[in-house]
């Protein structure tokens, strides 16, 4: 669908200059602020490209990565520009599917534990990981203290935790964890904004990583873009190499 030629010619300017402050930005708090104007312009735009990029950006926000956060605001500017060309947006190029394995060497199969109080996300946590061969949901929980109870029998080799929930909350598992023992932690949650308190409660405690939840609220384009977020930070836990460019 073609975009207004004359918001295109006032937007673009403003969305490179935002980007500049994106990849340069000394801290994460200055990277969100960045981040929030960025998405909010995209959004105003209609470009749904642009929102998959916003958020693709996020991990290097949390732990604040520079190096990555300047890629992320490259790829940002690099779209704004094909879509002021193009004047229309424009589709992202597919992310490569992984590597196959060697002939004879079946992928090492992952064990995880997914506690999250909606089902629906459950599934939505399962499929993702499940589209990868490394990956295989052995157990779900609608509460933590479900989850912890399962671990000694269980023994998973990951878990994907949600924080807000009853009866006990993903913080709760998290410090009853750190005393106990447990495998590595993939926060997946909205409620663990980069840079927020409950986030960086999350990091003290020990979590490999936080991603957003894939909800693919604004378009299919950005639930595979938080998909795809989410299986990588699973793969980096799980100590999985990451698939080839």
């Amino acid at each position: 669908m073609s975009l207004d030629r004359d918001l295109l010619d006032a937007f673009l300017p403003e969305f490179a200059e935002e980007a500049a402050r994106l990849g340069g930005a000394a801290s994460a708090p200055a990277a969100l602020r960045a981040l929030d104007q960025l998405r909010a312009m995209a959004a105003a735009l209609g470009a749904p490209s642009l929102l998959v990029l916003v958020e693709a950006a996020l991990p290097a926000i949390d732990p604040f990565d520079p190096p990555a956060l300047a890629a992320a605001a490259a790829a940002l500017a690099a779209q704004a520009a094909a879509i002021g060309a193009a004047g229309a947006e424009v589709p992202l190029r597919a992310a490569a599917a992984p590597e196959p394995q060697a002939a004879g060497k079946p992928p090492p199969t992952v064990r995880v534990l997914v506690v999250d109080d909606s089902a629906m996300m459950r599934r939505l946590v399962r499929e993702t990981l499940e589209s990868d061969p490394s990956f295989a949901v052995v157990a779900e929980a609608d509460e933590g203290a479900a989850a912890l109870a399962a671990l000694p029998g269980l023994k998973p080799d990951l878990m994907m935790l949600d924080i807000e929930m009853p009866v006990l909350d993903g913080l709760g598992v998290l410090r009853e964890m750190a005393l106990v023992g447990g495998p590595p932690v993939v926060v997946v949650s909205s409620a663990a904004r980069p840079g927020s308190a409950t986030a960086l409660e999350a990091r003290r405690l020990g979590v490999t990583a936080i991603v957003a939840k894939p909800s693919g609220a604004l378009s299919p384009d950005l639930r595979a873009a938080q998909g795809n977020a989410l299986l990588a930070a699973a793969r980096r836990a799980a100590g999985l190499p990451e698939p080839a460019p």
